[in-house]
């Protein structure tokens, strides 16, 4: 009798494990922006030597997480007003578009599931009840990117919020942002599961757009520290 071992995932390589550890610590706010970040630290909290380190900044430094100054080292990019309206601009276009394309193409189930997620409530409890929130509107948005079949759009978009986090987890009252979410979300679903493309990417866009209002509004009211 032959014994079959069971198969198990392959260990995250020194760079895969530096590079997912640095730019989750950064989006969630624990690498707060304009920190600098010493490759020796790095590679003492990552577990890894410096080389697989310099290999994560680099393509942090690519994708905009992360900025290097020559002759002083590298710091968790800085967030603007600019890159603030950037990230915005670029949701409405992917997410409005694939929220359409979700409406086109999107399976029963994906639409059920849709459903399922655009039904959270959030409650202002504590801390733990705003990270489920966040993770909460994370899953909305991607499962709609997903259900629209393509992607590299849902990579692209994925990438976005984490930048959203970066943006979030400097903001005092998020209140405003949630209250209106659920129903906001529910309506996107609702347009998808008519497979009314154009509502569903105009209610995706109006979504964004206040969200993006609000953000605007909290630092002109200097809700974002250091922005």
């Amino acid at each position: 009798m032959v014994r079959h071992q069971r198969s198990q995932a392959p260990e995250p390589s020194q760079f895969e494990r530096a590079y997912e550890g640095i730019k989750a610590r950064i989006a969630d706010g624990s690498y707060r922006h304009g920190s600098p970040l010493s490759e020796n630290m790095l590679a003492r909290l990552h577990g890894t030597s410096r080389t697989p380190v310099r290999e994560a900044l680099a393509r942090l430094v690519q994708e905009g997480f992360v900025e290097r100054v020559p002759g002083r080292g590298y710091f968790v990019a800085r967030i603007t007003v600019q890159l603030i309206r950037d990230t915005f601009d670029v949701r409405r276009l992917l997410e409005g578009a694939a929220a359409g394309r979700a409406a086109e193409v999107a399976t029963d189930e994906e639409v059920a599931r849709l459903a399922e997620l655009a039904e959270f409530r959030y409650a202002a409890v504590d801390p733990t009840s705003y990270r489920k929130a966040e993770a909460a509107n994370a899953e909305f948005h991607l499962s709609v990117a997903a259900a629209s079949h393509n992607r590299l759009a849902t990579d692209l978009i994925r990438d976005c919020l984490r930048q959203m986090d970066r943006f979030m987890s400097l903001v005092f009252d998020i209140d405003p942002f949630q209250e209106e979410s659920s129903r906001e979300h529910q309506s996107i679903v609702a347009a998808i599961r008519r497979r009314d493309s154009a509502t569903a990417r105009s209610a995706m866009e109006a979504h964004l757009d206040r969200s993006s209002r609000l953000i605007q509004e909290a630092v002109l009211q200097g809700q974002l520290e250091g922005v």
